[in-house]
């Protein structure tokens, strides 16, 4: 008793100190499991709605987690700002041309973030870095350009989906170009050629109108040799139309020469758009082509959309809403 009384002091301390000891390699192991010693790389991207955000939200490379949103933000141009960060094991994985996408399941339902790595190779990107995403036209252009790596073997709704928003965005693209080359304000060649349609239009309109003229003089003119009588009167009186035409110091010829230079030049400009327009036909063809393209794909992608299972019937009909209301017709009589 008197042993046990004596080291009674030093038996408790050393439970005590492999008590803090365990502890202290408790916290430490769930700090490791935690990453509370692990440094974070910062980046920043922007969507145009905060659907499917949230602060904490997982962002995923092929499946697995690579970093997590931090803080969401509405920016001065209403676009929602979010900032994230990436887990160092990951940080060589932010390449450039790198973009964000909400990954969204079937049902409508967020699936987190989904990263896009970019395929441009070198050193990645530095932190603090802007990441499009794409809802924005910088992330869709990026993906458009093939600069994107593109996971395979994506679920079959999810593939007809994007499929549709690439088609209809082409699509809107296509019709855009045309808008502005019909109302020449577009660029290319197309609008182009209608802006030159509308100059020759407008030349056009002005020979028709000295024609319509002219055939107003000649129409006067066959009125006047109907009559011989009166025609050969004022032929061979000295001061009639004749003789006041021929002495006018050549102005009448003047004013006929300078009509044939303005319809030769206009011959002229005819020829050189004659010339231009058989240039520009294979610009004009493969930009046609291209328009049924974009059509073809989009229907068929809609055309997919209809036949699928999970969609069909989807969309309700419209329903006709008794009126409560009747005319005169209605009544008896």
């Amino acid at each position: 008793m008197k042993f046990r009384f004596r080291f009674a002091d030093q038996i408790v301390g050393v439970f005590v100190l492999a008590a803090i000891a365990g502890l202290a390699a408790i916290l430490i192991l769930i700090g490791a499991n935690q990453r509370w010693f692990a440094k974070n790389y910062m980046f920043w991207s922007k969507f145009s709605s905060a659907n499917g955000l949230s602060v904490g939200l997982p962002i995923k490379l092929r499946g697995f987690e690579i970093g997590q949103v931090k803080s969401i933000s509405l920016g001065e141009d209403n676009s929602v700002n979010i900032e994230f960060y990436v887990y160092d094991t990951y940080y060589e994985k932010i390449m450039p041309n790198s973009v964000l996408e909400i990954a969204a399941n079937p049902l409508g339902l967020s699936g987190g973030l989904r990263f896009l790595t970019g395929l441009a190779g070198g050193d990645p990107l530095p932190e603090f870095s802007y990441i499009p995403s794409l809802d924005t036209e910088e992330g869709r252009a990026l993906v458009q350009q093939g600069l994107v790596d593109l996971p395979k073997g994506e679920d079959v709704i999810t593939s007809l989906l994007a499929k549709a928003d690439e088609s209809l965005y082409s699509l809107n693209q296509l019709i855009v170009s045309l808008n502005g080359a019909v109302s020449g304000s577009g660029d290319g060649p197309l609008a182009d050629i209608v802006a030159d349609m509308a100059v020759t239009t407008d030349e056009l309109n002005t020979l028709l109108r000295d024609l319509q003229a002219i055939a107003v003089h000649v129409e006067k003119t066959t009125a006047a040799f109907e009559d011989p009588t009166g025609m050969v009167k004022t032929l061979l009186d000295p001061r009639g139309s004749v003789a006041t035409l021929l002495d006018d110091d050549n102005r009448l010829y003047e004013q006929l020469a300078l009509t044939l230079e303005e319809m030769n030049a206009i011959i002229t400009q005819l020829a050189e758009f004659s010339v231009y327009l058989n240039s520009s036909q294979p610009q004009i063809t493969g930009l046609l082509e291209k328009g049924r393209i974009t059509l073809d794909q989009s229907n068929d992608v809609l055309e997919a959309l209809k036949n699928n299972p999970l969609l069909r019937g989807g969309v309700p009909g419209e329903q006709i809403q008794p009126t409560t209301f009747s005319g005169y017709r209605d009544g008896d009589f």
